[in-house]
């Protein structure tokens, strides 16, 4: 069994509790990164929530993220942490990726549907959020930061999250 990583999933080591067989590099055709989830408790609040990451569906366009190979004997054990982890309104979709060294796999890829989508496409809007918003993890523009240094450290260039890092850092685009 597989599973795709785009975000957390990717760096903080969760997949050693299950026994994870493999750690490769992977792609997701048809879907790409965006700030949509409101998070309303941990980086936000109701009132100013924080874009947070997600992923939305589009034809042509590809997200690369980690994909981690687990055996079937995990599968149970690896789907209960997932859903607790990722919480409600995520729902692990079947869908395949392109793994390094393993060619076309079916992974399970967490992809939030739930209640805090931020409906807005007004990037000004979602910036004036990231620069207010803080929760109990701290403030929105960190939990940006720290997206943009896990994409960098893993090598992976993503022109949303870099977008909205260059936009909150007060970086005007050409």
């Amino acid at each position: 069994m597989w599973v795709f990583g785009f975000g957390s999933l990717m760096t903080d080591a969760w997949e050693k509790e299950f026994d994870c067989k493999r750690r490769v590099t992977a792609e997701l055709k048809g879907y790409r990164r965006a700030f949509n989830k409101a998070s309303v408790a941990n980086w936000g609040t109701r009132d100013c929530p924080c874009p947070t990451l997600n992923l939305v569906p589009e034809p042509n366009a590809h997200c690369r993220g980690i994909a981690f190979e687990f055996s079937e004997a995990r599968r149970d054990d690896v789907e209960v942490y997932l859903a607790r982890r990722e919480g409600k309104g995520f729902e692990l979709s079947n869908l395949e990726v392109i793994a390094e060294g393993a060619g076309v796999v079916r992974a399970l890829v967490p992809l939030y549907a739930g209640k805090n989508i931020i409906h807005t496409t007004d990037t000004l809007a979602s910036i004036e959020l990231a620069l207010h918003a803080k929760g109990s993890s701290g403030r929105c523009s960190d939990y940006v930061f720290g997206v943009y240094e896990q994409l960098r450290e893993l090598g992976i260039n993503d022109p949303a999250v870099t977008e909205m890092w260059d936009l909150v850092r007060g970086v005007r685009p050409d």
